[in-house]
């Protein structure tokens, strides 16, 4: 019940996200500007997209060496099932898709591929710390708007600094937790074997012989994010300057965060819509038409390429919600 609770409110934050988005629309406006956008500027994001799977993917072969060594093509397919995965499913279900994806064809730890991956979302947090930072020396942030930056950045760095600390303590605290009473049980065996895999996953960065490269990659990854929102600002002919792109591409990442319909549907469009109309004085229609092309770009490609990825690696939706992690 407490999921059906959840997907209805995350569907009426969608439906309250689009609503401020495309309430004062007009429709033969909005064409004429979805129409007269570069179509080369709009081929060129999506490229620098799939790119940044590429990227994406890389990283997570070095995040996963220390606990199995796996080639680039098969973390590339798993990572763009795991995109399509979070496309048409509620509640980043693409994230334990994509560890069982790995998972079902590389004989790896399910448990473990996906600690590596709450690892890696950590780190996407952190190079989004890093790129508020970078903009708030150009860009003037409201009272609000330094106080989130503060949160988010004091957050990741505590939860960062926690998982070097628990890959120090771990071997230490899970023979401890075994010795217990309470973990005689079957289940509470598997519950813990199950937590210390996944434990392994996300510290597996401590372990690693590729902190720099990790480093590189995550900045990287950011940089492409960069070049594909300053893409679809060219390809609408919007006229702003490089520190309103980041702005932009700071706000939709952070928009990505909200619970929402999967896809970030709605929220993503109130982010764009609002920043572009509030702070940098655009046109509404035109601010709408770039929301729906930024979000087409960044949704569209991930989601057709995932389906091709998904539809030949035979997996099966209820065999993934049937998998304990």
């Amino acid at each position: 019940m407490s999921k059906i609770i959840k997907f209805i409110f995350s569907l009426l934050i969608s439906i309250l996200g689009l609503y401020y988005a495309f309430n004062k629309v007009n429709l033969n406006e909005l064409w004429f500007y979805l129409k007269s956008a570069n179509i080369f500027y709009i081929i060129l994001a999506s490229v620098l997209l799939i790119f940044s799977v590429a990227i994406r993917a890389e990283r997570w072969q070095l995040l996963l060496e220390p606990i199995k060594v796996i080639s680039f093509r098969p973390l590339f397919s798993s990572t763009m099932i795991g995109y399509f995965g979070n496309a048409v499913m509620p509640f980043r279900f693409g994230e334990l898709l994509r560890a069982f994806s790995i998972g079902s064809i590389k004989n790896i730890d399910i448990s473990a591929a996906f600690g590596t991956i709450l690892l890696e979302r950590l780190l996407d947090m952190l190079g989004l710390v890093f790129t508020m930072f970078i903009f708030s020396w150009f860009y003037p942030f409201e009272y609000g708007g330094r106080s989130v930056m503060i949160i988010i950045a004091l957050s990741s760095i505590l939860v960062f600094g926690f998982i070097l600390w628990l890959g120090t303590k771990k071997s230490q605290i899970i023979p401890s937790l075994k010795k217990l009473s309470i973990f005689n049980k079957p289940f509470m065996q598997r519950l813990l074997n199950i937590t210390n895999n996944i434990v392994n996953g996300i510290t597996s960065i401590k372990d690693t012989k590729h902190v720099g490269q990790i480093i590189l990659h995550t900045i990287f990854m950011w940089v492409v994010y960069f070049f594909i929102t300053y893409s679809v600002i060219l390809a609408t002919n919007i006229n702003i300057n490089w520190i309103g792109v980041g702005i932009i591409l700071i706000s939709t990442s952070l928009a990505l965060a909200i619970p929402a319909a999967p896809g970030g549907l709605g929220t993503y469009h109130a982010a764009a819509v609002y920043i572009l109309t509030s702070y940098f004085y655009v046109d509404r229609v035109e601010s709408q038409a770039f929301a729906v092309i930024l979000h087409a770009v960044g949704f569209l490609p991930l989601l057709l390429i995932g389906f091709l990825f998904f539809i030949k690696s035979s997996l099966e939706f209820k065999d993934v919600s049937k998998e304990k992690i």
